[in-house]
């Protein structure tokens, strides 16, 4: 009978935690934040490849490629700071 009562204990238990563990993660509150960030880095104790793979695709999603500066010539306008004056030359269509 008392493994009985411990058993539906820890199953009472267990649906608690998951409850509480599934609404936390649901919801948007600043509180429960902390404790999803938590459960969420747990990946990179169980498989810390995918980790740090999970890591390097959303800094991907930030790279930027890098534009050249354009040579002297090719330049449209010119700023002159000590005049104030700009000049902009028209390219020529090809």
């Amino acid at each position: 009978m008392t493994i009985v009562a411990v058993a539906g204990g820890l199953v009472l238990g267990l649906l608690l935690v998951a409850w509480l563990g599934t609404r936390m993660l649901r919801s948007g509150d600043t509180v429960s934040s902390g404790a999803s960030g938590m459960f969420g880095n747990l990946i990179d104790v169980f498989d810390p490849a995918r980790g740090r793979a999970d890591r390097d695709i959303q800094e991907d999603e930030h790279k930027t490629e890098v534009t050249p500066t354009p040579a002297p010539h090719e330049r449209p306008m010119r700023v002159d700071l000590r005049t104030g004056r700009a000049t902009v030359r028209r390219t020529p269509h090809a």
